[in-house]
């Protein structure tokens, strides 16, 4: 039993996007815990509602039409769900952090990198431009970025998608944040960038004690990466665990479909495994449980019924009516 305390708890969340025709439950009613120290990967495919997870916790849900309509963001025991805007930046980058999936798009074209990061730093630690910028080439070093000292004063179309990505794991980190939340950050990247990332933010995990949170579709970074896994579909937590349970226990028939997917090195098939058919539209969500049209155990219970949590041990959890006995 991991006694490590709880840094972030997300208790029974909904977060709803107000349209002209509907209301869409993009978050509903997600719990989801993050441990002192640990990593957290959260997986599904995407529409299920791991970046929306991230950016209500973030609160950066402001100029679109979501809004956390119930539930609690549990920061340290505090809850930050309905913060001031002005409570909210003193938490933001300071004690939560975000790596965002396109750094080009994140990073903003006409300010040098260094005046990117100097900002960051001074808007929530007491520096002078001088000390801000000794900090800013010290962190763009951790991250392994040559000539830290020049590329302080180049702009983010000079540099490539593997050393942009660095920048921003630098911005996130610079503050030392409790929490750092890293939305897809390999995405964009080649497998061998992809492994120089995934091991610098381990390094720097370990180096600076920041717990992460993983918002991934690959398993294989999840496998390497996370302490515990958190497999949402359509809005909602349908499994969760530790990471050997996941993956060695898979209890849910979504985490099965996910770990078959994926291609194994060195076997050779004329077809590589898929989930069949396609996550819900979120405005016309089936009765039941919500992967029953795809599933291949689905019974008449499962297209009525949706199932709650079956507690399956050492906090393995899973929503599925075949784990009820």
């Amino acid at each position: 039993m991991d006694t490590r305390k709880n840094i972030l708890e997300i208790k029974n969340m909904h977060t709803y996007f107000f349209t002209d025709d509907a209301v869409v439950k993009s978050v509903d009613g997600v719990d989801i815990e993050l441990k002192e120290g640990s990593t957290l990967g959260i997986v599904g495919e995407s529409g299920s509602g791991k970046s929306v997870t991230a950016l209500s916790v973030m609160g950066l849900l402001m100029g679109t039409t979501g809004k956390v309509v119930e539930g609690e963001i549990l920061l340290d025991g505090k809850d930050i769900t309905h913060l001031s805007d002005e409570e909210r930046r003193k938490i933001r980058g300071n004690q939560i952090s975000m790596i965002f999936q396109e750094p080009m798009t994140s990073l903003n074209p006409v300010m040098k990198i260094g005046d990117q990061i100097v900002e960051a730093i001074r808007m929530h630690q007491d520096k002078t431009k001088e000390e801000a910028r000794a900090m800013t080439i010290e962190m763009l070093k951790k991250t392994g970025l040559p000539r830290a000292e020049r590329m302080v004063d180049e702009y983010p179309f000079q540099l490539s998608g593997g050393q942009r990505q660095r920048v921003m794991i630098a911005m996130a980190l610079v503050c030392n944040p409790k929490i750092l939340i890293a939305d897809e950050p390999t995405t964009a990247l080649d497998v061998t960038i992809q492994a120089q990332i995934i091991d610098l933010m381990n390094h720097l995990k370990e180096e600076i004690g920041t717990s992460i949170i993983f918002i991934t579709h690959d398993l294989g970074v999840v496998a390497e990466t996370c302490d515990d896994v958190v497999v949402m579909y359509c809005g909602r937590v349908v499994e969760k665990g530790n990471v050997f349970d996941i993956f060695d226990r898979t209890a849910h028939p979504y985490t099965e479909g996910l770990l078959n997917s994926i291609p194994k090195l060195g076997q050779h098939v004329e077809e590589l495994a898929s989930i069949p058919g396609n996550v819900p539209n979120p405005k016309y969500m089936p009765k039941g449980c919500k992967f029953a049209p795809r599933c291949p155990y689905a019974t008449d219970r499962c297209r009525e019924e949706e199932p709650g949590f079956f507690d399956l041990g050492n906090d393995h959890l899973s929503r599925c009516w075949r784990c009820e006995n």
